[in-house]
């Protein structure tokens, strides 16, 4: 598999989360370091830590490039 659209498509394609449904331990560590309140979340998957910063109340934009990962994404928010 050379294309990297499908490789993450593929990973994730399952109903499970790959990662997990809570944000990241370092983001959880370090969110108190964020400025401002626009963020944008790049490669960010299935959503967990675009999903985290919105409660928290930011106006978060994610991006990635498999869309089994952004439909997720949009199941978890």
């Amino acid at each position: 598999m050379n294309n990297p659209v499908d490789f993450w498509d593929d990973r994730f394609a399952s109903s499970d989360y790959a990662y997990g449904k809570e944000p990241n331990d370092f983001l959880k560590a370090n969110t108190h370091y964020i400025t401002g309140e626009k963020i944008l979340c790049l490669a960010e998957g299935e959503g967990r830590n675009a999903v985290y910063l919105a409660k928290l109340g930011y106006e978060v934009t994610l991006v990635d490039f498999s869309s089994a990962a952004l439909s997720k994404a949009k199941a978890l928010a």
